[in-house]
């Protein structure tokens, strides 16, 4: 148990848990990113929401520099109380978007956990981190991929298009929205998708050379250690745990355009 989470969780803030989990998620898949930097490495989230994931970086590896955007777009409010908590353990964090945070300094690492498919323009924002990042800098991405008719926030099937399946199940998503609290959440997803982001790098000139690395086997094992994350995707985390006891995820390579879920990342030349 970290000292973060232990601070975060006496603070009795409402979905404190998951928030933590999702850090702690995200921590895995960046810390090794992490050690590879030099020790006064600097460091930018996107996207940083509570705050928890650098805070976690900060208490893991504290001679590296941090700062963390967050303008809490529509849907996460709820965050907030959080983000202050963190930010009063001398985590470095602007209330702003990153289109609006102006600095001539470059990162050795930018990384955006479950806010790609939340941004205005993602074409934009790849092109806003190859301005920042130094070179041999590294960006990493991680969020659902919207070729898989699956939408994981308010767990319903993606019935052709976002406009389609809003017309279809339109009052669930009203009501999920007021019942968590989480107004604007549906209208900020971008429904981004795989094969896009990989066409957009090979044919753009901006320079970042792009990898796509295997996820999927550690989001099933997700399911069997975060219960947090089982509480949310009891549905599809119990297909996909069928799916892989029978052997049916070894054709996944095949088609890794369409998986739920995509781990992204992106070098500087």
């Amino acid at each position: 148990m970290s000292r973060t989470a232990d601070e975060i969780r006496k603070l009795f803030i409402p979905n404190s848990d998951l928030w933590i989990a999702e850090a702690n998620f995200g921590f895995t898949h960046i810390s090794e990113l992490l050690e590879k930097t030099n020790t006064k490495a600097d460091i930018l989230e996107i996207g940083c929401g509570s705050g928890i994931l650098l805070s976690l970086c900060h208490e893991q590896f504290p001679e590296k520099n941090y700062v963390g955007l967050e303008p809490f777009g529509s849907g996460f409010d709820s965050l907030k109380t959080l983000n202050r908590a963190v930010q009063e353990n001398r985590i470095h964090i602007n209330n702003i978007p990153y289109e609006n945070y102006h600095t001539e300094k470059k990162f050795d690492l930018i990384f955006a956990i479950n806010v790609f498919e939340h941004l205005d323009d993602w074409k934009h924002n790849l092109k806003w981190v190859s301005n920042h990042l130094k070179t041999g800098g590294k960006f990493i991405t991680l969020h659902p991929n919207y070729s898989f008719p699956y939408e994981s926030h308010f767990k319903l099937p993606i019935i052709i298009n976002k406009k389609l399946t809003y017309f279809i199940f339109k009052r669930y998503i009203n009501n999920y929205e007021h019942e968590r609290k989480c107004l604007g959440l549906w209208a900020s997803l971008n429904f981004v998708k795989k094969r896009h982001i990989k066409s957009f790098i090979t044919k753009s000139n901006i320079d970042l050379k792009l990898d796509d690395l295997p996820i999927i086997d550690e989001m099933i094992d997700r399911l069997t250690t975060d219960a947090e994350f089982l509480k949310r995707q009891k549905i599809i985390g119990y297909a996909a745990k069928i799916i892989k006891a029978i052997g049916l995820m070894k054709l996944s390579s095949l088609f890794t355009n369409y998986l739920p879920y995509m781990k992204l990342v992106f070098t500087k030349h």
